[in-house]
C-alpha cells in the first residue's frame, strides 16, 4: 500500500505558476504595474526600466544602445550621418546619400565630386591654368578657350582667331604674319643688317638696331666676321670692332702685328698696329698728336719731310713724324 500511494502522488498535476500579466493592475491590491523610469512603459515591456529614454517605440539614436527595445542597435537612427560613395578617396563623394552611424567603406561625408575616378578633381581642388580644359574644382567653368579649334588654348598661342597660327605652325616667309608664335615673321629683317629678326632675337641682339653694340659694325657684318655683335671690342684690345675694320687690324686678335703691343695701345700712341717694327715709343720723348696726319710730298725746301724710322739707343723704333711740331736736328754720318 505504500508504493501505491507514492505513485499516486507522482501522478498528480503540479500547481500552476503565477501567470498574472504584470502590465495589468494587481487583482488583489489594484496597484498599477511597475514603471521605475516613468517613461510610460512598464518594466515587463521596457528593456531598460532605469532609463527614461529607452522604451518600445523610442527614437533610435547613434549611441550603441537598443533605444526602442526591438533587439536591434542604432538601426534607422534619427541622428545618422549621410555618407556618399567616394571611389577615388579624395574626401568627396557622389550619388545618393547612405544614412549610417559609422562611416561605410569607400565613402565620404561630403558630396559634390564631379569626377569620382580622379582624386585631383573635387570641390576643394585648385583650378588649373587656362591651358587645361579640366574642371578641377567642379564649379562648372574653366579658363580654357580655343576659339579657332586648332588644339591650342587661347592663352598658349598668339592668335586664337586663326587656325593656322599656333606654336610650331609652318611659317610663311615675309608675309607679315607670325604663324609659329615665336614673335617674328620668317625672313623679316627689320633693321636691315642682313640678319633675320628671329635670328637676332635668338642671339640676343636687337632686331630693330642694326648695330646692337654700337661699335661701328652692323650685326650682319659682325656675324660674317665672327666678332661678337653684343660686345663692341671682341678681342679686348682697346679698339672697337668698327675701328679695327677701318684700321685694317684683326678684330679677333688683340695684337695684329705680333709685336706684344695691343692694337689699341699702338693706335693710342700713334704707332702702326700692322707693323711689328713700329710700336709705342718708350724712350722718354714727348709724342705729338699729329702722327699719321702727315703725308710725304717731297723733299724740297718748305715741303713736309717724308717719314722714316730709326732705332734709338733703347732699341725702340722712332719715326720722324713722332716729333711733328718740334725742331728736329738730323745728324747724318753717311749720305746716300
Amino acid at each position: 500500500m505504500r508504493n501505491l500511494a507514492l505513485l499516486l502522488l507522482l501522478g498528480c498535476p503540479q500547481p500552476a505558476l503565477d501567470s498574472k500579466d504584470p502590465s495589468e493592475p494587481d487583482a488583489d491590491t489594484g496597484e498599477a504595474p511597475v514603471d521605475a523610469d516613468a517613461d510610460g512603459a512598464v518594466y515587463s515591456e521596457d528593456c531598460d526600466d532605469a532609463d527614461a529614454a529607452v522604451f518600445p517605440g523610442a527614437d533610435e539614436r547613434c549611441n550603441d544602445r537598443d533605444d526602442d527595445c526591438d533587439l536591434d542597435i542604432d538601426e534607422d537612427a534619427i541622428d545618422a550621418t549621410p555618407w556618399y560613395a567616394d571611389g577615388d578617396g579624395d574626401g568627396y563623394g557622389t550619388g545618393d546619400a547612405t544614412l549610417a552611424c559609422a562611416e561605410p567603406a569607400a565613402s565620404a561625408g561630403r558630396a559634390g565630386d564631379c569626377d569620382d575616378l580622379d582624386a585631383l578633381v573635387h570641390p576643394d581642388a585648385e583650378e588649373a591654368d587656362c591651358a587645361d580644359p579640366t574642371d578641377y574644382n567642379c564649379d562648372g567653368s574653366v579658363g580654357y578657350v580655343d576659339d579657332d579649334s586648332d588644339g591650342w588654348a587661347a592663352c598658349s598661342e598668339c592668335d586664337d582667331t586663326a587656325g593656322s597660327t599656333f606654336p610650331g605652325a609652318p611659317e610663311v616667309s615675309e608675309d607679315g604674319i607670325d604663324q609659329d608664335c615665336d614673335g617674328w615673321d620668317l625672313g623679316a629683317d627689320s633693321d636691315g643688317d642682313g640678319v633675320e629678326d628671329a635670328v637676332e632675337a635668338g642671339a640676343g641682339t636687337d632686331p630693330f638696331d642694326d648695330d646692337s653694340d654700337d661699335d661701328g659694325q652692323n650685326d650682319g657684318e659682325e656675324a660674317a666676321l665672327g666678332t661678337d655683335p653684343l660686345l663692341s671690342d671682341s678681342d679686348g684690345d682697346g679698339l672697337d670692332d668698327g675701328d679695327e675694320r677701318d684700321a685694317g687690324t684683326d678684330a679677333l686678335v688683340a695684337d695684329s702685328d705680333g709685336d706684344t703691343w695691343s692694337d689699341g695701345d699702338e693706335v693710342a700712341d700713334y704707332s702702326d698696329p700692322l707693323d711689328a717694327t713700329d710700336h709705342p715709343y718708350t724712350g722718354g720723348w714727348a709724342k705729338g698728336s699729329c702722327r699719321h696726319s702727315i703725308t710725304s710730298t717731297g723733299t724740297a725746301v718748305g715741303d713736309i719731310a717724308p717719314d722714316f724710322a730709326l732705332t734709338d739707343a733703347n732699341g725702340d723704333t722712332v719715326h720722324l713724324h713722332d716729333f711733328c711740331d718740334r725742331v728736329v736736328l738730323l745728324d747724318f754720318t753717311e749720305f746716300w
